[in-house]
């Protein structure tokens, strides 16, 4: 049972209510109980934390922001005793949270009026956007490192990995999968299967950890289907799992078919490969593909396509003009692929590049 924490020394301004921390007092006792409910404040975002922010008078107001200014780095072990319970999955995590003037400003500013920031800041308040979408931690996300994403996903639960994975453009979704470790690999792909939908609520939540923990800390540095309902979310798995190298996508299959035996069958329909290029390819569309994607790329792919894949060439090529196949041909004996892995690489960098296509309208699908 928790007990409340003894304020600091010097923390008696105002009508601040102590904060109940969620484990040893020893590792907070040093933390002041403006900190703590800045720091909880800042957790909640600005619609929940407003009730809490109404409630305290401009004096505790301004000690909270004060505080908010100096902190400098609270660990992940004492953000876990100061916030909210769903933090504590993360136990033991490298996350961390960075205070200063500017994270002061914004805190405060989201929760209050125009007229209580002016007097504690004495300058203007500038309206901030908390529609749906203003937060940009997924664009920020998907331009990392996939390696590095990978390495501090496996340290979170695999339901939080699943969420993540699921608010990420599936290209990029598969190429972490591939760093994530494999005892990871399996429950991870489950969650991603028994959930269809995630509260936005916990959206939220997801977002600011991995802002505080991943984005901020460390710096910036799909197809169509026939899917509808309770089923939709199963068309990203889809596609996710045809652009994971083969070794790991026979792996999470089998996982897949062996637990969710049920909607196995509506993730396979989904998932494509090379072979399947001339029925979700249109022939409209694959002058344009050559258009868009360099002549080596293009060449490099159409030497892949031998043996059961040489009708996919044929496709291809026929749907350009005749001119341009044969120049294509022509070039075609100077390419060498030296292993099916090498071959298997340049089929999933089109697709992945044909999926970018897509998303920005140039074709069809």
């Amino acid at each position: 049972m928790n007990t409340p924490m003894k304020p600091s020394a010097g923390a008696g301004r105002g009508n601040l209510t102590p904060v109940q921390g969620a484990g040893s007092a020893s590792r907070i006792g040093s933390i002041s109980r403006a900190q703590r409910a800045a720091v909880v404040i800042a957790m909640l975002g600005k619609s929940a934390a407003k009730p809490i922010v109404d409630k305290l008078d401009d004096r505790a107001l301004e000690q909270v922001s004060q505080e908010i200014q100096n902190i400098r780095y609270l660990g992940r072990e004492e953000l876990v005793e100061i916030v909210v319970d769903f933090l504590q999955h993360l136990h033991g995590q490298n996350g961390a949270f960075r205070g200063g003037p500017e994270r002061a400003r914004e805190i405060v500013e989201g929760a209050i009026g125009e007229a209580r920031f002016e007097n504690i800041f004495g300058e203007p308040f500038q309206e901030l956007d908390f529609s749906p979408g203003f937060d940009d931690t997924w664009i920020r996300l998907e331009q990392e490192d996939p390696g590095r994403i990978a390495e501090y996903l496996n340290g979170l639960t695999p339901n939080l990995v699943a969420i993540i994975l699921r608010k990420l453009d599936v290209a990029v979704a598969s190429e972490i999968v591939t760093y994530l470790e494999d005892d990871k690999l399996d429950p991870t792909i489950g969650s991603m299967v028994e959930t269809d939908h995630v509260d936005e609520d916990i959206d939220a939540v997801v977002a600011k950890m991995v802002k505080m923990e991943f984005l901020d800390n460390f710096g910036d540095g799909g197809f169509g289907g026939d899917f509808g309902g309770d089923e939709s979310h199963l068309a990203a798995i889809g596609e996710m799992l045809s652009l994971v190298p083969s070794d790991k996508r026979d792996r999470m299959l089998a996982f897949l078919k062996s637990q969710y035996e049920g909607k196995f069958s509506s993730i396979e329909r989904q998932m494509f490969t090379i072979e399947s290029l001339p029925d979700i390819l249109p022939r409209n569309a694959v002058p344009v593909v050559f258009r868009e994607l360099d002549e080596m790329t293009i060449v490099r792919l159409l030497a892949t396509l031998t043996g059961d894949s040489a009708p996919v060439q044929e496709y291809l090529l026929g749907n350009i003009s005749s001119r341009l196949a044969d120049q294509y041909r022509d070039q075609l004996g100077d390419v060498f692929i030296g292993s099916p892995e090498q071959a298997e690489a340049i089929q999933r960098e089109f697709f992945t590049a044909l999926m970018a296509m897509k998303r920005q309208g140039t074709i069809s699908m």
